[in-house]
């Protein structure tokens, strides 16, 4: 079967246009990490995120339920992709929704914070060489800090963190998302 391909322009990151899947960190507006109880702690690490072979083209997102996060680039931009939160979460994995309707995409530059709420479709990507970034997430009580290169290999995911929901969307309805600038 022929893929589906959805072109997404990569848009600046404002309030207005990120508040359908989170907020944006402003001066003097709080954020706060959250983790369902008994679910872990909240964890900040510092990563380094390196330009994939092919960074426009994306067939797999991640979602998770137990927490929020927060993305930071220090050095180095990514584009942040979102799509709202599947909304038949009690139908399985394999079946959760994806509203391909409402997929966006943001360039997130070093100042910047974008704080994604609990079960949002993302997936990060760096546009340069590389890009470093706090990553404020979710860690298990005595679990050790993520190694990006595993962590940006998302079919490693669920091994890795099995809080961690993530559908290869380009098997499962073959689409493919191709960012454009």
């Amino acid at each position: 079967m022929d893929n589906d391909t959805i072109k997404l322009k990569i848009q600046p990151l404002t309030a207005a246009a990120f508040a359908p899947y989170g907020r944006i960190l402003e001066t003097k507006q709080p954020i706060f990490p959250e983790v369902e109880p008994g679910e872990g702690r909240v964890a900040i690490e510092l990563l380094k995120m390196k330009r994939p072979v092919n960074p426009r083209r994306i067939g797999m997102m991640a979602t998770h339920f137990s927490y929020n996060q927060t993305f930071i680039p220090v050095r180095g931009t990514m584009a942040l992709v979102v799509a709202p939160a599947p909304r038949n979460r009690g139908d399985g994995h394999d079946k959760y929704e994806v509203d391909y309707t409402r997929l966006a995409a943001f360039f997130v530059e070093p100042g910047q914070a974008a704080f994604i709420d609990k079960g949002v479709w993302h997936y990060a990507v760096a546009l340069g060489t590389e890009c470093d970034f706090i990553n404020v997430t979710r860690k298990n009580p005595g679990e050790g800090t993520s190694r990006i290169d595993e962590e940006m290999r998302m079919d490693k995911i669920p091994s890795m963190r099995p809080y961690v929901e993530v559908l290869d969307f380009h098997k499962r309805d073959h689409r493919v998302i191709e960012l454009e600038v």
